[in-house]
Formats: structure tokens, C-alpha cells, sequence
């Protein structure tokens, strides 16, 4: 206990003396003579090296060059020397001990001084400089406000953490960015300038694949702008991040929730119609999935004439897929017939070797008729959905863009598919094909109407 005391009382004495040591640096400081504070301040370094590198060296050689830096023409590294120094100084009493006793002005300068730095930096668009003097006006400003040096109240600076981010975004550093912008969130800072700092933060977190603080961000971005559409935000990352099985597996899991809004079900929809393949099969799975959600985008907006138009396309794609598939069979049958080999002249040979050929034609056959059904079937539900979207917008006076181009498809389309059931019906039932050929040149006929 005795040696404890004895320790203590050898710290005493020696902080005691540094401080009488720079009684006359202070005391110059306080007649704001810097210059002769720095001369004092010298000497005392000089007969006791170590004072240079305590709390007390560090904190009053910032004291004087905070003073000396008020003329840059004179003092021209005086800023950078305050800047050092008080770095140091925080480094080793980082409870402020000295600064909350004698003074706070070297903080309040850095921070100035950084945050005038950084404008000027952003006036002429060095945005990495600019972003590192405002990250050193966020972090004396941080200082000052955490221990209420200031008369303001605020618990940060928010124009100086905003336009750290600003140049860290404009300098390309994207983890940096994000470093300022999430305490501006977390702070809920909502105003209608930072709307565009919330859509940073999501598509970064998205390219990152960082889905926790994705969701994290995306409630705080839902609670501070609600009327903004976010769900677009949250597909995005689902399609970027998620594999098309996981996209129908979420899709699956949250439609049974009832909470999904028009928006969110077109964007499925589109999702999974990125996803056809050329495996009829698969490419099956999904246009059916981007059926259903579209679908429940229309069941929503009746006029909503893209999703219905994009309900018409899947089956449409589906009709093409398995036409080629059709056409590839009518091939094949072509092909084999055209090389088909000699018929062996003896009878009974002959009798097995067309036996064997007409069960492969029958083979190429079947296949075909197998397709019928689901092809006709294709091409009725895209014949009624691709109707659906242009009798939406077919007698407006006048058609945006995205109208009229929706408009001038559909009529190609059910021309195409039209034309397509004529001439299935033809030679087996007349007044069918007469039907679907009056429906073919209806739509033919307006096809200039919206193609100009």
C-alpha cells in the first residue's frame, strides 16, 4: 500500500511540475501573445524533453498555434501544427481535462477552419479533399457537441456529416459514404434534400449483399419518407441477390400474406419473366409465376394495362416456345422422310422395314399432338390477356408513349396469334377459320394506326 501512495504522490508531483513549467506559456496565451507563448513554450521543451509529449505539452503547443494560425500569411503551417498537436493531445486524455479547464478555442478552430477547407474543396470539385476536411470538421464537431462546449444543443452536426458523404460519394468512396449517410439515418434525419442519401445507401447495401442492414435501412427509409415507393427497392435487391428458385420460393411465402401491393406484384412479375430459359420446361415454371403475379397486379388496377399486356406476353412466349418446338417435330418428320432408305426387296423384309418407319413417323407424330392441346391453349389465354391490355387504352384521344407502344404490339400480336388459329381451323372447321380470319384482319387493319 505504502509503494502504491509512493507511485501516486512521484505522478503528482510530476504533473504538478509540468504545469509550473508552462505557467508562463499560459500566461502569455492569456494576453493572446502567441509569439512569445511559442518562445516560452520552447524553452521549457528544451530543458525537459519529455514535457513535449505529455497532455500538457501537447494540449498548450495546440493553445499557441490555434493562436498563431489567425495569420496564415505569417504562420503559413500553424494550422497544421494545431492540427497535430491536438491529435496527439486527444490521444493521450481523451477525458479533456485540460481543454474543459483552460479553454476549448483549438477545437472549435480545427473544426472552422476543416469545414471552410472542405467548401473550398467543393467549389472546386476536389472531392477527396473536400471529404477530408469534412471528416475532420465530423470529428471535432463530434467533440464539441458530445461534451456541450457549444451554446447550440444539437447532438451533431448534420451539414458537415452530410457534405463528408457528399464528397466521399463524389470521390468514389463508397464505404466511406456509407459511413456518414447511416448516422444521418440513425439519427432520422428526414428532410426532403436527403431523400436522395436514403436511395444511396439501399443500392449500395444491395450491391453489397448485405441483407441484414439492407432491411435494417429499408424500415428506417420506409418510416422517415412513407408516401416514397421503396418497394422498388426491395425487389431490387431480391433480384439481384437471389437466385430465380429463391425469387419463387419468397414470392411464394410472402403472396400468402395478403400485404403485397400492386407495385410489388408487377415486379415479381417482371422478375420472373427475365427468368424464361430455352428449357421449355423451366421457362414453363417461371412465365407461369410472372403470369400470377401480374395477374394480381390487374386484380388490383384494372387498368393497369402493362401487367395485363405482361400476362398476354408470357403465354405468348410460352406459344413460341412450344411452336418451335412443334416446328422442330414437322422437321424431323421432313428429314426422315426425305432420307428415308430403300425398302429391302424381299417381302417380309420389306413388311418389317415399313413397319419400323412408320413407327418412327408415328413417334414424331405423337409428339405433335402432345403439343396441341397446350399450344392452343397458349394461344387463347395470350389472345385474351393481350385483348384485356389494349381494350384499356384503345379509345383514348391521346396515348403517351408507353400507350401507344403497347397498343401498336398488341394489334401485331393478335394479328399473329389470330392468323395463327385460321389457319388451324382451316379445312377442319370453316366458320371457326372465317371467325378468327374476320379477327385477324381487324387487327391488321389498325396496325398503321398505331405504328405511325
Amino acid at each position: 500500500m505504502k509503494k502504491i501512495i509512493g507511485v501516486l504522490a512521484v505522478m503528482m508531483f510530476v504533473v504538478t511540475s509540468f504545469a509550473q513549467d508552462f505557467k508562463k506559456v499560459q500566461a502569455s496565451i492569456l494576453l493572446s501573445q502567441f509569439d512569445n507563448a511559442k518562445k516560452e513554450f520552447d524553452i521549457a521543451v528544451t530543458k525537459k524533453p519529455a514535457m513535449g509529449t505529455t497532455a500538457e505539452g501537447y494540449y498548450w503547443s495546440a493553445r499557441i498555434y490555434s493562436g498563431l494560425h489567425k495569420d496564415p500569411v505569417k504562420n503559413p503551417t500553424a494550422f497544421a501544427d494545431l492540427k497535430k498537436n491536438l491529435t496527439n493531445y486527444i490521444s493521450v486524455q481523451p477525458t479533456f481535462d485540460l481543454a474543459k479547464e483552460h479553454g476549448q478555442d483549438p477545437f472549435f478552430d480545427v473544426y472552422i477552419q476543416s469545414f471552410k477547407d472542405g467548401a473550398s474543396g467543393f467549389n472546386t470539385k476536389s472531392w477527396k479533399e473536400a471529404a477530408d476536411n469534412f471528416a475532420t470538421a465530423v470529428t471535432f464537431s463530434d467533440i464539441i457537441y458530445s461534451n456541450a462546449w457549444s451554446t447550440s444543443k444539437q447532438a451533431f452536426d448534420t451539414t458537415a456529416l452530410i457534405y463528408a458523404g457528399y464528397g466521399n460519394q463524389n470521390a468514389g468512396d463508397v464505404d466511406q459514404t456509407l459511413l456518414y449517410y447511416k448516422r444521418l439515418m440513425d439519427a432520422k434525419v428526414n428532410t426532403a434534400e436527403l431523400l436522395d442519401v436514403y436511395r444511396y445507401v439501399l443500392i449500395q447495401l444491395t450491391n453489397k449483399k448485405d441483407k441484414e442492414t439492407f432491411e435494417k435501412y429499408l424500415a428506417i427509409s420506409e418510416a422517415a419518407y412513407p408516401s416514397e415507393g421503396w418497394a422498388e427497392f426491395k425487389t431490387e435487391y431480391i433480384d439481384k441477390n437471389f437466385s430465380l428458385d429463391e425469387k419463387v420460393d419468397l414470392y411464394d411465402q410472402v403472396n400468402t400474406t395478403g400485404k403485397l401491393t400492386e407495385v410489388e406484384f408487377q415486379m415479381y412479375g417482371d422478375m420472373f419473366m427475365a427468368g424464361k430459359t430455352e428449357d421449355v420446361a423451366a421457362s414453363e415454371k417461371y412465365i407461369l409465376k410472372a403470369a400470377d403475379a401480374y395477374k394480381k397486379a390487374f386484380e388490383l388496377n384494372p387498368n393497369n394495362f402493362a401487367c395485363a399486356f405482361n400476362i398476354g406476353i408470357a403465354f405468348y412466349n410460352q406459344y413460341i416456345l412450344l411452336d418451335e418446338q412443334y416446328s422442330k417435330n414437322i422437321r424431323s418428320l421432313q428429314n426422315l422422310n426425305a432420307n428415308k432408305p430403300a425398302a429391302p426387296k424381299d417381302p417380309r423384309k420389306k413388311a418389317d422395314f415399313d413397319k419400323s418407319f412408320k413407327a418412327q413417323q408415328d413417334s414424331i407424330k405423337r409428339m405433335n399432338l402432345v403439343l396441341d392441346g397446350p399450344i392452343q391453349e397458349k394461344v387463347d389465354m395470350a389472345i385474351e390477356w393481350v385483348t384485356k391490355a389494349f381494350n384499356v387504352i384503345k379509345d383514348k384521344e391521346t396515348l403517351v408513349r408507353a400507350e401507344k407502344n403497347v397498343a401498336a404490339r398488341s394489334v401485331d400480336f393478335l394479328t399473329t396469334l389470330y392468323a395463327f388459329k385460321r389457319d388451324k381451323a382451316r379445312g377442319k372447321d370453316q366458320k371457326a377459320s372465317d371467325a378468327y380470319d374476320a379477327q385477324y384482319k381487324k387487327y391488321d387493319d389498325l396496325h398503321d394506326k398505331y405504328n405511325n
